[in-house]
């Protein structure tokens, strides 16, 4: 594995235990949300939920290019192979 995928991943990895803490932080302030509770308090929850999807589907994309440039890599390196092999026929 490369250094950038490994550093990669570790960002990853840190970006999805930060959102289960906040995503626990937030259902514990929504839970606590009544009739009573102003418009700024639930805009400020929602733009934090919407921050934090925002964040993790960044992470994810980044490792599924990558994830995606490494099958690419590899079918193509088979297809020279292949292409090779059978011009040796």
């Amino acid at each position: 594995m490369n250094d950038d995928t490994r550093k990669l991943l570790k960002v990853f990895g840190v970006a999805v235990t930060d959102a289960e803490a906040e995503t626990e932080r937030l259902a514990g302030t929504a839970a606590q949300l009544s009739a009573s509770s102003s418009k700024e308090e639930i805009a400020k929850i929602l733009k934090d939920a919407s921050d934090l999807c925002q964040e993790l589907n960044t992470r994810w994309l980044e490792i599924t290019q990558r994830v995606f440039a490494i099958q690419n890599r590899l079918q193509h390196q088979l297809a020279e192979a292949g292409a090779r092999l059978q011009g040796m026929k």
